[in-house]
């Protein structure tokens, strides 16, 4: 496998190679020497309940069952766009797919069907996916132009930057100035609305909200990325939570309970443009595969159990309040930032000084970062070096303990070595 891995970001850079894991079992993790961890990764999110949830578990052993049918409709995709409609503020019908990636690219599709237009704006900062049209500016080095569109990949054609607009996030009037510099050539505003991608940036107040209004000024979609924040902080994404309904939107992450589904939603009137009713195409083999399905019903049932948010943000505030401590105590300079259960730190910022846009995310030490990692998951604490970690609906307390501990002493090792 090319540099030993199935996908780059399962190199641990902190490492110098993948941390890899034998098993998981809820908040827990264990390596090939059978060494047990509390997992702070959780599936980059994915594993929002947990590793091996009974729910999830018995939801695939159902699915196999029924024959592991693929390629076919069933009951079962009804019921779960009957569900995402009940839950999710755009969801008015659904497609899903199996990789954010894949439904990204899709989504941006058709949005550009419904719209007539090929143009899309997004922030410097947000990560949607890797396909050719996509994969631009999340983490462009900081001697880049910021407002020409960065391939963050070799084999990216050139001539696809034409289509891209980046501005910076948080920043409402130099979306305005993108909005009029491009007025009725933009077919979607792509956006995270919490982008967890640069660790963990939060909207200012009001953002969003302007967000909503230039595009409906300027007959564009407002197209919500919330793959890692579906069903994170609220059972409805961050449109319930900041009361900002998108146009589009695509879920993924915990949206399966850790089985490879994501969804596309929106409005009626721009989801009908897909075929067979209109002439823009989604289509495949395993999409909405019967063994992702009904993990996901599962999934959501439990986010919609009595007290799951209640309970899961109680031990984040906990962890939280602990974890400034730890950091008041240290003698490191580092900023952390959170939403829901995921977390972004900025080594070598203001601990006090909140990180508004990916500039300023970037000047962060990545070097304290890296040993910070390394001095975790020697005390026993599994932590990747993506940009924004969390916990699941599963871990306790008393696991939360642990970690703030290994995380008192790895922060020891960074103050002792830089």
């Amino acid at each position: 496998m090319p540099g030993g891995v199935s996908a780059t970001a399962r190199r641990n850079a902190a490492l110098g190679h993948p941390f890899y894991i034998a098993r998981g079992e809820g908040a827990r993790v264990y390596d090939l020497d059978g060494r047990e961890y509390v997992d702070l990764c959780c599936s980059h999110g994915a594993s929002l309940l947990g590793h091996g949830h009974p729910a999830i578990r018995a939801a695939v052993q159902r699915a196999l069952e029924l024959g592991a049918v693929c390629a076919a409709e069933t009951e079962y995709q009804v019921a779960l766009a009957h569900r995402l409609r009940d839950l999710v503020p755009c969801a008015e019908m659904a497609r899903f797919s199996s990789s954010g990636t894949e439904t990204m690219m899709h989504a941006l599709r058709l949005a550009r069907a419904a719209t007539g237009r090929d143009k899309f704006i997004k922030f410097e900062g947000h990560f949607h996916g890797y396909s050719d049209f996509l994969n631009f500016s999340w983490a462009p080095p900081l001697a880049a132009d910021p407002t020409a569109p960065y391939a963050e990949s070799a084999g990216i054609p050139r001539d696809t930057a034409q289509h891209v607009i980046v501005v910076p996030f948080n920043d409402p009037d130099a979306l305005r100035a993108a909005f009029a510099a491009h007025d009725g050539q933009v077919a979607a505003l792509i956006m995270e609305p919490v982008n967890y991608d640069s660790g963990c940036i939060l909207p200012q107040p009001g953002f969003l909200q302007t967000c909503r209004e230039l595009c409906d000024a300027h007959g564009a979609m407002l197209f919500f990325d919330e793959v890692l924040t579906a069903f994170r902080a609220a059972a409805g994404g961050a449109q319930q939570l900041y009361g900002v309904t998108a146009d589009l939107a695509v879920l993924g992450k915990a949206f399966g309970g850790g089985m490879p589904i994501s969804a596309l939603v929106g409005r009626r009137e721009v989801m009908e443009h897909m075929r067979p009713l209109g002439s823009c195409e989604m289509s495949g083999t395993y999409l909405s595969h019967i063994t992702a399905v009904l993990a996901a019903q599962a999934a959501l049932e439990q986010f919609a159990s009595p007290g799951f948010y209640e309970q899961m943000h109680a031990v984040g505030e906990r962890f939280y309040a602990g974890f400034h401590d730890v950091i008041a105590r240290s003698g490191v300079a580092v900023r952390m930032q959170h939403c829901g259960p995921r977390f972004g730190l900025y080594f070598g910022l203001d601990p006090d000084e909140p990180v508004l846009n990916y500039r300023m995310a970037a000047r962060q030490d990545h070097a304290q970062f890296l040993r910070f990692v390394r001095g975790c998951i020697e005390r026993g604490l599994y932590v990747h070096v993506s940009a924004h970690h969390g916990f699941s609906a599963v871990h306790t307390d008393a696991e939360m303990d642990f970690a703030l501990a290994a995380i008192e002493g790895a922060l020891t090792d960074v103050h002792k070595e830089f």
